[in-house]
């Protein structure tokens, strides 16, 4: 009896040992255990970071009563991120999870995705594993298969471009006066009525003043004679050609005390022989029972002296024309030709000191322009809003300063007004670049799709698809711009020189961090001259950027290199 009951309690303490060393077992094999992570370094798309991860368990290794819970963990600095267990067991045990066998081994396989952390960007992603065979659970040591996640995409300058309002000011502006003289038919001699009839005198009272305005200058003069078309095409040609020397005697008589009309070159002539064009037009707009007879022999018949015959034979007809049409077309006009001289950059800049009221809003705007101050440009179009409350682009131009100077809140106020007087393409743009600054990504883009045929509109919506880690079309809406994120879309869509490119000709190519992404696209090429170069530049503008590089996986083949520890240390 005694032989019997030791036999049992040894049978229970060796099956007690084998239940025990069973796990124990697997625990120090567990460097058989095989894994792989897609990719190698975890990467940040669309403020996400997707993992893959392979397991192969070998042969006989996986004991057949255990269960295990393996629990992908992303351990950073001040946390860590427990992604979602996976659940295998061995052939013995009842239940639903993947079964590993025994003799064969086995594998799982296991995809999961989780919100990126700026803190995550300096990582390590390990596995976790938990195993229990009966009432007995062990811990594996933690397994470490992938180190950092690159975030590149996170650099992006949320920013959209402005788009400013253009102003219709014109500095000079062309002005004109006209005034006709009519002749006798066949005839060239200028009738003293004529030479007094109220055009020419307005025509002199004209000359007159512009010679006294110093913001007036005489630009040349037109004379244009004509013939009225009946008759011969000699006698016409004759006639026209004696008209435009009489009103050429005329005017040069009549203004000789004026030294701009002395010049020669000052004059231009146009003589039309048979004014055909001003027939139709006179007939057209005439009371003529038979105008629109008139009009359709004219245009039916190319050759003029058959017109002239066919209109001949509409006997009261051609009385009515050589009664009320040809008249009019036997004449001289003069077209006298000014420039009206505006304010200069400097007066305009003079005014608005002094007395802001006297400018234009074509001026106040053009004002704005012209400053490369944004102070100045704040004041002025702050101004022009005041002065001109109902002008929406007053409001858009204010609106754009107040954005790039970081003043959302006012931005936002003034952009909205301008919409409020005219909801346009420019202002929706601005309306874009305020809701993305707010972080009101659907608000802003739906503003930029509003904006249509205004180019600044890409820059925004540019910025929402790589954030959307949507980089071809962040590159497409950049195109062949020159900025920060035109440089970055093109890193992240695979194209590294024309990353180096757009960020080199933009007008932010001196900031740090354009040298900062062009380090990137180096280290992405292979090319140290480039990474090195870059880096050091960028860490030299900006000192915060040595704990960025020193912590970004971009750089994680260069970590041990000597060079990038001492431009980053």
């Amino acid at each position: 009896m005694k032989k019997t009951l030791i036999f049992v309690l040894a049978i229970a303490a060796m099956f007690s040992l084998t239940n025990c060393n069973g796990l124990k077992k697997m625990i120090e094999n567990a460097e058989d255990i095989n894994y792989s992570v897609n990719p190698e370094v975890l990467e940040m798309h669309g403020g996400e970071v997707a993992v893959s991860i392979k397991g192969n368990f070998p042969e006989k290794y996986f004991n057949k009563k255990v269960t295990a819970t393996i629990t992908p963990t992303l351990v950073y600095e001040g946390g860590e991120k427990a992604l979602t267990p996976v659940y295998v067991q061995g052939e013995k045990i009842d239940g639903n999870a993947n079964v590993i066998e025994y003799k064969t081994g086995g594998s799982f396989s296991y995809t999961d995705k989780f919100d990126y952390q700026p803190e995550m960007r300096r990582s390590t992603l390990e596995l976790r594993i938990t195993a229990t065979k009966g009432k007995k659970t062990e811990e594996f040591a933690p397994e470490v298969i992938a180190e950092g996640i690159i975030a590149t995409p996170d650099l992006v300058k949320m920013v959209g471009k402005t788009s400013a309002a253009n102003d219709k000011f014109v500095k000079d502006i062309p002005d004109s006066k006209m005034g006709l003289v009519n002749y006798d038919k066949n005839r060239a001699e200028l009738k003293f009525t004529e030479r007094k009839r109220d055009e020419i005198v307005a025509l002199k009272d004209f000359v007159a003043e512009v010679n006294e305005d110093a913001r007036k200058e005489f630009t040349g003069v037109e004379l244009i004679s004509y013939a009225s078309p009946e008759g011969t095409i000699e006698m016409n040609t004759k006639v026209a050609g004696d008209r435009s020397k009489t009103i050429d005697n005329f005017v040069k008589t009549e203004f000789k005390k004026i030294e701009d009309f002395k010049k020669d070159d000052f004059f231009k002539y146009l003589v039309t022989e048979e004014d055909w064009d001003g027939f139709k037009k006179a007939v057209s707009e005439s009371d003529l029972a038979d105008k629109d007879m008139i009009i359709r022999v004219v245009n039916m018949n190319t050759d003029p002296v058959k017109r002239e015959e066919e209109i001949r034979n509409m006997t009261a007809t051609f009385e009515e024309l050589e009664k009320l049409i040809h008249p009019m077309l036997r004449r001289s006009e003069v077209v006298v030709n000014i420039m009206l001289i505006g304010n200069t950059d400097a007066e305009i800049d003079s005014l608005f000191n002094a007395d802001p009221e006297k400018l234009t809003v074509e001026e106040l705007l053009y004002l704005g322009k012209l400053s490369d101050d944004n102070a100045k440009k704040l004041a002025v179009y702050t101004k022009t809003t005041e002065l001109f409350p109902k002008e929406w682009r007053g409001f858009n131009n204010l609106a754009c300063i107040q954005y790039k100077e970081g003043n959302i809140a006012g931005a936002k106020t003034s952009i909205e007004k301008a919409k409020s007087l005219e909801a346009n393409a420019t202002v929706f743009n601005n309306l874009g670049n305020v809701a993305l600054a707010e972080g009101d990504l659907e608000t802003a883009l739906t503003n930029y799709q509003s904006a249509t045929g205004v180019p600044e509109a890409s820059a925004g919506q540019g910025a929402i698809a790589i954030k959307a880690g949507e980089y071809d079309k962040a590159a497409n809406f950049y195109g062949e711009g020159c900025c920060f994120n035109a440089g970055l879309a093109k890193i992240l869509s695979g194209d590294f020189d024309g990353a180096i490119k757009a960020a080199d000709c933009g007008a932010d190519k001196d900031d740090a961090y354009n040298f900062y992404i062009k380090a990137i696209a180096g280290a992405r090429k292979g090319d140290t001259d480039v990474l090195f170069n870059n880096l050091r530049t960028a860490c030299t503008k900006d000192a915060s950027l040595k704990e960025l590089a020193a912590k970004d996986m971009e750089f994680y083949k260069y970590f041990e290199n000597d060079t990038f520890k001492t431009i980053v240390k």
